[in-house]
């Protein structure tokens, strides 16, 4: 009896025992962590793409980017690991402490204790080179690997931030955001109806004219306020400005 106390003690003793002395980091974005104030050794978790690497005698240099900010955070390692895969384009989850950094012109730096390669890059292969402003028309060919410039970067944080101030205006404005219907210039095998436009004539009326016939002749109504928004492309005029 008393040898089943002891082994409930035991059980309940190491069930409820403390963590390790390192704490899970918490996983941030590159723009949370470069927007911590007064940072003190925090412990964080950062995935991102390698921008640079350099190497000095005792220390290794990265710098990472995720997307979610136009600046890089810079990472500070230990010269003796293993650098052969921390290469241009490569993707790495760093783990370490977030300290002040001593160096001008950033406020933070992360102290790395772990780097983990998620996927290698071979930097020759690669077609978005180090330090190469590519232009538009190059970047089209590749529109998996386009966004990690800073241009095509930059353009996709400016959209989402104007879709969500465009979003927020109308909510509080009292609509109702829907999804309609996309029309499409599809017309498989010519068993298709078009919906065309003369050039000058006013969109939303010729729109409102297509679907009321589109329902039979029946307008409906859902709400009062709908709201759609979504990407759309206009031809030139190639007969005029």
């Amino acid at each position: 009896m008393l040898g089943v106390r002891c082994l409930l003690r035991s059980v309940r003793f190491y069930s409820s025992a403390p963590f390790p002395k390192h704490k899970p980091s918490a996983k941030l974005s590159v723009r949370d962590a470069l927007g911590t104030q007064n940072a003190s050794g925090e412990r964080i978790k950062v995935q991102g793409w390698i921008r640079s690497v350099r190497s000095q005698k005792e220390v290794l240099f990265l710098h990472v980017n995720d997307g979610s900010s136009l600046e890089s955070l810079q990472v500070v390692a230990d010269s003796g690991l293993d650098s052969r895969e921390l290469t241009f384009g490569s993707s790495v989850e760093v783990q370490g402490q977030l300290i002040k950094s001593p160096s001008k012109g950033q406020n933070v730096e992360l102290k790395a204790e772990k780097i983990k390669v998620i996927g290698n890059c071979d930097a020759k292969d690669f077609p978005i080179k180090y330090k190469e402003r590519h232009p538009l028309e190059y970047l089209r060919q590749y529109p998996h690997f386009r966004c990690r410039t800073n241009v095509l970067g930059s353009i996709l944080r400016i959209r989402s931030e104007a879709t969500a101030a465009i979003h927020s205006f109308f909510k509080d404005s009292g609509f109702v955001h829907i999804h309609t219907p996309i029309i499409t210039s599809n017309d498989s095998e010519g068993a298709g109806e078009l919906f065309q436009l003369e050039w000058g004539a006013d969109l939303q009326t010729e729109h409102e004219k297509y679907l009321v016939k589109h329902c039979g002749n029946i307008p409906v109504f859902i709400i009062n306020y709908p709201l759609v928004l979504k990407p759309f492309y206009m031809r030139d005029n190639e007969d005029g400005p």
